[in-house]
């Protein structure tokens, strides 16, 4: 197939190479190939794609060859020849620009198609945050690769050895059981209410960690005895919960949000929690409760429009009080509404009203 290039050497575009003078495709394609033989790099031979690329605002590097006296010029990296076949999505495209936007009105520097040196892109949107933190934005709203060199997990790891710290974000439900990265989703949603500035919901990904003693007053099963013994460590159990999808690019550049690799028996989760609570889970460094693994618990998603403000804002950077709720007067006989959350709550408040204890201490705070 001919490509529209550009020749830097020569400082003028090819709109088709089947239509130009032999003379002067010989010229450029035997130059072509001496630097191939040289093993001068792609980006250094001075042939950029003039079409779908460059109108996109990428630069992308091509080299020449000849098939069946075909000629054509061929883009470096695979990225930039599907994006000739496969068009950026107006969703995608407004997911990277809010997350700019965001970004840069919070202080940060922030770009879309982020390259390195080699011209290979790095990620969708780079979020160059507090002291020194680099914020990788993956807007993956098609199928991605769970095996292989352009795996999530291969793509996740290699942005980390370079000092990014990778987040995906998707609007497709069978990500959020994946844990080949700490996901994050909002619910499908048109371009133009993905790039108004208006509330946008992250409705799976983010967690936060109750932590609570294993002795008799404890709700939850002992991780290590089951319901039998109790063993008396600290444990700690992941809760779901929504978030805005502007809080999180913010307090994720501010270092407030932080990803967590959660240990599960023999399974580690990933998912992103404040970074408090991240702190306090690697000092206790106690069994993990395991999480539910159920759809309802994995998507954590609200019953509420994705675009509605949530009942409560989460404030991440928190002094939360901690309640103690032991006596027996605290325990409801029968489960009702928590007061704060609205989900069923198995104990009572000091005013004898079902309440989550960590509901009412983040109330508190």
């Amino acid at each position: 197939m001919a490509n529209a290039v550009h020749v830097v050497t020569l400082g003028f575009d090819i709109e088709d190479l089947a239509t130009i003078d032999p003379a002067l495709w010989n010229r450029l394609y035997a130059q072509d190939r001496q630097h191939a033989a040289d093993g001068v790099r792609v980006e250094d031979r001075g042939i950029q794609c003039a079409g779908v690329c460059r109108s996109a605002g990428v630069v992308a590097w091509m080299y020449l060859r000849q098939v069946n006296g075909q000629r054509q010029a061929v883009h470096q990296h695979e990225e930039d020849k599907l994006r000739h076949h496969a068009p950026e999505s107006p969703e995608h495209r407004a997911y990277k620009e809010r997350v700019v936007r965001v970004a840069t009105a919070a202080g940060h520097h922030a770009d879309t198609e982020v390259r390195a040196p080699g011209g290979r892109i790095i990620t969708d949107a780079l979020v160059d945050g507090a002291a020194g933190l680099r914020i990788g934005w993956e807007i993956q709203l098609s199928t991605a690769d769970t095996n292989g060199p352009k795996s999530v997990r291969e793509r996740a790891r290699k942005a980390t050895s370079r000092g990014i710290t990778p987040a995906w974000h998707t609007d497709r439900r069978d990500y959020a059981q994946r844990n080949d990265t700490a996901w994050t989703r909002s619910d499908r949603l048109p371009a133009e209410i993905i790039a108004k500035t208006g509330d946008l919901r992250v409705v799976s990904g983010f967690r936060l960690l109750d932590f609570w003693k294993c002795d008799s007053t404890a709700f939850h099963e002992c991780p290590t005895n089951g319901w039998g013994r109790r063993c008396g460590e600290v444990h700690t159990t992941p809760r779901p919960r929504d978030v805005l999808f502007d809080d999180l690019v913010r307090k994720t550049a501010a270092g407030l949000v932080v990803p967590l690799e959660y240990s599960a028996g023999s399974r580690v989760h990933r998912f992103w929690v404040p970074a408090d609570d991240r702190a306090r889970y690697l000092e206790v460094a106690g069994t993990p409760q395991s999480i539910d693994e159920s759809p309802s618990a994995a998507l954590g998603a609200s019953a509420t429009a994705p675009t509605c403000r949530p009942r409560e804002r989460i404030e991440v950077n928190r002094s939360v009080p901690v309640l103690n709720w032991r006596d027996r007067s605290h325990v409801a006989s029968r489960p009702g509404p928590c007061r704060i959350c609205g989900k069923l709550a198995h104990l009572l408040d000091d005013d004898g009203r079902h309440a989550h204890k960590v509901c009412v201490e983040e109330a508190a705070a």
